[in-house]
């Protein structure tokens, strides 16, 4: 079984249907205007260079280029026909090419970025899809894109106090009710262990409960000097 079913499944599929305006689907809406809104709330700048991991279709990445009108976008995903998708997206929204790269890759390298250069580095959903072996290896390939001073937002699913991580956790998100599991896709963990993958990686964990997802917890993630 694979560890992440969107290396394979395009993320938001119904975007690869032209005639279909994402601006009028809500569940794009309101996690575009959350994510954006959360950034610049944190003091995103608009020369700032953002790395977006595990970008899917550009949610984020359509929202951000407009303001990053002296910065930098790099959206990387493990699935080159998401980007694609995502690039229609753009094209659509008349968003130019000139200030973005995409990058397809499955281990989480990022190439051109992988010397220190990224101000803030941004994942939604992304841990709950993956392994803490996968986990960790997210958190080193970004520390080593980063500034010292930078920042990795990401979020994953908490495990709630008082509940066994051996078992399963039912959510409710928009209605739909599922449960994040502690062996299959989607992933929960608890907050000591995501601290301290955050440790082995060189980086110190902040949870923020700002963030307002109606189900996943934001960490973030800042590098130990």
């Amino acid at each position: 079984m694979e560890e992440n079913i969107y290396r394979t499944d395009i993320f938001l599929s119904w975007l690869q249907d032209p005639s279909v305006d994402p601006e009028s689907r809500e569940v794009w809406v309101e996690n575009q205007r959350e994510q954006f809104s959360y950034l610049r709330l944190r003091g995103l700048r608009q020369d700032h260079r953002v790395l977006d991991v595990g970008c899917g279709p550009l949610r984020l990445g359509a929202a951000l280029l407009p303001y990053l009108v002296e910065g930098w976008y790099f959206g990387q995903d493990i699935n080159a026909s998401t980007l694609a998708v995502g690039e229609g997206v753009l094209g659509r929204l008349g968003v130019k090419s000139e200030r973005f790269t995409l990058i397809h890759s499955d281990d989480f390298t990022f190439p051109g970025v992988e010397d220190g250069s990224i101000d803030v580095a941004f994942s939604n959903s992304l841990f709950s899809h993956l392994t803490t072996n996968s986990i960790l290896r997210c958190l080193l390939r970004v520390r080593a894109a980063l500034r010292l001073d930078g920042v990795y937002y990401s979020t994953f699913f908490l495990v709630p106090d008082g509940a066994d991580w051996n078992e399963p956790v039912p959510r409710t998100q928009r209605e739909k009710q599922f449960c994040s599991n502690p062996a299959a896709d989607p992933y929960h963990y608890t907050e000591a262990m995501i601290a301290d993958l955050a440790r082995h990686a060189g980086f110190t964990l902040e949870i923020d409960a700002a963030y307002g997802h109606q189900v996943q917890t934001m960490g973030v993630f800042r590098p130990i000097a």
